[in-house]
């Protein structure tokens, strides 16, 4: 890489910082102050116009709702009009933005030296910015994952972290957070410091103007991750009122949550008429004592899960629709699938046709309709292999842009609601976070604009070649369904595959190509031996441009680096893997062997990537919470980044192969737990 001056942070250079000064009015002065003390940048503050520096006035003055105009008032000073206390800190943030600041990450922003108008910035001046999207816009902090927001906000030893999350959330024009309860809290003494806590965390994000929601699950018997659940008696013998009047409370009294979320599982259900009830008596429960609480419930996925309900066959979790009308549907698609390509077989899925059907079927009607997707799946899938998925940029913009040109195409309202399941930011998968909070305020021409917005000046030399990344994958991992072969598998997946249970999609593994025929084999090299090869020399021209590349020495830069790097080699050691079974199974005991050394020289270099990022995070928390096995109340033994970490992913395979060419010697790894 050719390396340009450091640009990252004024504490790197030696002068003085450019005073930028927020001129607010009394009612927003709060935010405005804390807005300015979780960004790091010293010449940033809160008061009167000064003489000199660069100021930001801002003024309550328009009757729309979360909207923000930038006026210009000189070539050092510029007047945000807002409508709110939510609109004021939008404007705000876009006036530093244009200043050259990015806000990538909860913990890490980037800061310019020194900051100066973006000239490529003056068509935001003097236009009013409203959100396409009017109802929540915002993350789900999946806290049943131990990632960065488990710590933050289920187990925090401090507010810091999550004050962090909310004014991230906010600066990227989000209006909303919220995350799945844990089971730990139904010990009395745990539940007690967890209330506290959470009350004070409520406290910090109403006052900067976000709404906030908590998942819980009804049914225990489908509780595959120790969520907080409402019912654990699968014998009937206990009334499912009597269990809810005692588990409720925990989760509603003098708790000021502003949503809550209904959870079904995963591929376990009950009868029809159980759900239906459960879910009306639920519903009825929180509007009794949580009033003015909305109440979604996750649409989840899972092709095999279909039940008969009044002569109608439809989808389990499409059962809500029979349940409380006011009850707001999320309708979830899972990894970097969307509504309208190939699924690749996502829990049994072969596109979410039936999903967008569902959510075009609550606009039609009249009633809100949320969509759920997701910015990283993590469970040996993407960022715990790990492998670096711009696709996720795409698919996210793809589904806002094409679910506004239906809906303006048959006269409908479009989405009332877009939140997002987050699932870690390390490996630039705060990219997908970014770009998925700034489309649901508006979305953009193309989903380049986006990756363009999130990089800023530092890392422009980058879009367009991570741009078309996204695009390679795209053809690639959706369109030929090569996406099982970047993910991982662990002893879990593949017990799921021999009881027909899948939730990532599946692949042919090497025992199946081992105990299959040469017929089989023929087959898998034109379907996807074939084009992983194709991918691979895709990706090893790509990578060979991105070393290429113009880019300051930065956190930023190699993050980039590293994740094309260790995604290459990915390919490039999976490709080698089935090389090498191939060759071993048509008798040619020198193409194995070379083919192993190729895998072996592609793990060597997924080593090196990993390395090299893991010594230079984003978090700001112990290592140990990421990449070790910290204490936590998840089902998960290890922090997310723990399976990348070790490459277990890979080393299991790499075991896979030498049993399979060598015979049984050495225990294949489980990685899990």
């Amino acid at each position: 890489m050719k390396h340009l001056a450091l640009v990252v942070s004024l504490a790197a250079c030696g002068s003085d910082p450019v005073p930028i000064t927020i001129v607010a009015p009394a009612e927003v002065d709060d935010a405005m102050r804390e807005l300015v003390a979780l960004t790091p940048y010293e010449g940033l503050r809160v008061g009167a116009a000064p003489a000199a520096g660069l100021t930001i006035e801002v003024s309550i003055d328009l009757s729309c709702r979360e909207c923000y105009r930038i006026d210009a008032a000189g070539p050092d000073r510029w007047t945000v009009h807002a409508g709110d206390l939510l609109g004021s800190q939008y404007g705000v943030a876009h006036v530093l933005e244009n200043l050259g600041f990015r806000f990538r990450t909860p913990t890490t922003t980037l800061v310019p030296d020194p900051p100066t108008f973006d000239s490529a910035a003056a068509p935001s001046l003097g236009v009013l910015h409203e959100p396409e999207i009017t109802g929540q816009r915002g993350l789900q902090l999946h806290t049943l994952h131990p990632i960065e927001a488990y710590f933050a906000v289920w187990e925090p030893t401090s507010d810091l972290a999550a004050r962090q999350i909310f004014d991230w959330i906010i600066k990227n024009r989000g209006n909303h957070v919220q995350w799945p309860a844990v089971d730990d809290i139904m010990e009395p003494a745990r539940h007690a410091a967890w209330k506290e806590a959470t009350q004070g965390l409520l406290e910090r994000a109403h006052a900067r103007g976000l709404t906030v929601g908590l998942g819980m699950q009804i049914f225990g018997s489908s509780n595959m991750q120790r969520a907080f659940d409402l019912s654990d008696d699968d014998s009937g013998a206990v009334p499912f009122e009597s269990e809810l009047a005692q588990r409720l409370p925990l989760v509603t009294d003098g708790l000021a949550f502003d949503a809550y979320v209904l959870a079904f599982g995963e591929f376990y259900g009950e009868e029809p008429d159980r759900f239906i009830g459960a879910v009306n008596t639920t519903v009825a429960a929180i509007r009794q004592v949580r009033p003015s609480a909305a109440v979604h419930a996750s649409i989840h996925v899972g092709a095999d899960q279909r039940v008969t309900y009044k002569g109608e066959e439809l989808p389990y979790y499409y059962l809500v629709k029979h349940a409380d009308p006011s009850i707001v549907p999320n309708v979830h698609t899972v990894m970097f699938y969307n509504l309208f390509e190939d699924a690749g077989g996502a829990y049994g899925h072969d596109d979410f046709s039936e999903h967008r059907a569902y959510l075009f079927e609550q606009m039609r009607a009249g009633r809100p309709a949320s969509y759920y997707p997701e910015s990283a799946y993590w469970i040996a899938f993407d960022n715990s292999v790990p492998v670096f998925l711009p696709l996720y940029v795409r698919s996210r913009w793809l589904d806002l842009h094409r679910i506004a040109a239906q809906a303006r195409a048959e006269g409908l309202p479009g989405l009332d609601g877009h939140l997002v399941f987050s699932s870690g930011w390390e490996w630039s998968y705060w990219l997908n976070d970014y770009a998925s909070l700034r489309a649901s305020y508006q979305v953009p021409e193309s989903p380049r604009d986006l990756i363009a917005d999130a990089y800023g000046r530092d890392l422009a030399p980058a879009v367009d070649l991570v741009t078309e990344l996204s695009e390679v994958q795209a053809a690639r991992l959706i369109g030929q369904r090569l996406s099982p072969y970047l993910a991982g598998r662990d002893l879990l997946i593949d017990a799921g595959d021999m009881l027909g249970i899948h939730s990532q999609p599946d692949r042919v593994t090497f025992q199946d190509l081992a105990l299959g025929d040469a017929a089989r084999r023929t087959d898998f090299v034109d379907q996807v031996h074939g084009p992983l090869l194709e991918l691979s020399a895709e990706l090893a021209a790509i990578r060979t441009r991105a070393h290429a590349l113009s880019l300051p020495s930065s956190r930023w830069s190699r993050e980039v680096i590293d994740g094309i790097d260790v995604t290459e080699a990915r390919v490039r050691f999976i490709t080698a893997a089935y090389s090498a079974v191939l060759a071993h199974l048509d008798g040619d005991a020198a193409g194995a062997a070379a083919a192993r050394k190729r895998l072996d020289a592609a793990l060597k270099a997924g080593r090196a990537a990993v390395t090299h990022r893991h010594s230079d995070p984003h978090h700001t928390g112990p290592a140990e919470q990421l990449f070790g096995r910290p204490a936590n109340a998840t089902v998960y033994g290890y922090g997310y980044l723990f399976q990348a970490h070790t490459l277990c992913y890979w080393e299991r395979e790499r075991a896979q192969v030498a049993t399979i060419i060598d015979g049984p010697s050495d225990p294949i790894p489980a990685c899990w737990p």
